[in-house]
């Protein structure tokens, strides 16, 4: 039985607390259509020049919360959560679709982490035209020259279908939101990280269900693997931008799959973040937002 919001954020800092519904209060979201899937979608702020936030394998585009609130004093900035497609190009189109249809904005700087930076590199070789420039964050390069056994950790994954969907779910909340956020966080951070801890348990344990999960960790993000899409010079007519925000304690993607995702993108401009990896977004939002609020001002940042 999942907790209540009390419970859950009992052990969170009391002002990061109400921040948090605060914004929920003044910023809604709302539930947006495309071919059967449904798609929660914060839009925060006025203008043609648009971010859109794609999340991380939680699929909860809420946890971009924060950077919303600061960057959309100057700009719209929306943010997607992922539903249960088992295709990336699928999650592409479908956004696409929204911005186009239901929100009339035509072109955007994406910004992407994780599996999000993934999606959102999908996105930009589907739609370039529409595409201003790209913000990839700690995320990885599913390309042509990634070796095989770079790939194994997310092809893996494949195997899991059959198990996750026979096992209970709630058995399986703990150890893909509390647990691996224990694990995985550094031990200096822990003090400073209890309402982020508390966030993510509450997506997993009230926003998160069993097919969403399924399709996003154990399909989608498989398949973009073994296909390894990506090639250099995919994008030599494009002509927007990219940051590419690293870190070299990355929990998930390696030097030699970071030095690939360079590759992809020449002239990218690139930036150490920190030793903090994944969880580099919730543990320096402050420098980060100045930072991408610089690449959006065209303070820095090459063209491909």
């Amino acid at each position: 039985m999942p907790r209540s919001f009390d419970d859950i954020y009992q052990i969170a800092p009391p002002a990061a607390v109400k921040r948090l519904t605060a914004f929920r209060e003044t910023h809604p979201c709302r539930t947006y259509e495309k071919e059967g899937m449904l798609y929660r979608v914060w839009d925060l702020g006025q203008g043609e020049d648009a971010v859109l936030f794609l999340p991380s394998g939680m699929g909860n585009g809420e946890i971009y919360f924060p950077y919303l609130l600061e960057m959309s004093r100057r700009r719209r900035c929306i943010a997607v959560s992922l539903p249960e497609c088992k295709h990336m190009a699928d999650f592409a189109r479908q956004i696409h679709g929204i911005l186009c249809e239901d929100l009339g904005i035509r072109r955007v700087t994406v910004v992407g982490s994780a599996i999000g930076g993934l999606l959102a590199q999908v996105y930009v070789r589907a739609y370039p035209e529409e595409t201003e420039g790209l913000i990839l964050c700690t995320t990885g390069a599913p390309c042509k020259d990634l070796p095989r056994e770079d790939c194994v950790r997310w092809t893996s994954r494949k195997s899991l279908v059959l198990r996750y969907r026979i096992a209970p779910f709630d058995a399986m909340r703990g150890s893909m939101g509390y647990q691996t956020f224990e694990q995985m966080c550094p031990e200096e951070l822990q003090d400073n990280m209890t309402f982020w801890r508390a966030f993510i348990s509450e997506t997993y344990e009230h926003s998160v269900y069993k097919k969403q999960y399924i399709h996003l960790n154990c399909i989608a993000l498989p398949e973009l693997y073994e296909k390894r899409p990506f090639a250099k010079g995919d994008l030599a007519g494009w002509g927007g931008r990219v940051l590419i925000l690293e870190s070299a304690g990355d929990q998930y993607y390696g030097e030699r799959e970071r030095a690939l995702l360079r590759g992809l993108y020449p002239n990218a401009e690139v930036e150490d973040i920190g030793p903090h990896g994944q969880f580099a977004l919730m543990a320096d939002e402050t420098r980060l937002i100045a930072r991408m609020e610089a690449f959006l001002d065209g303070k820095g940042g090459a063209k491909p």
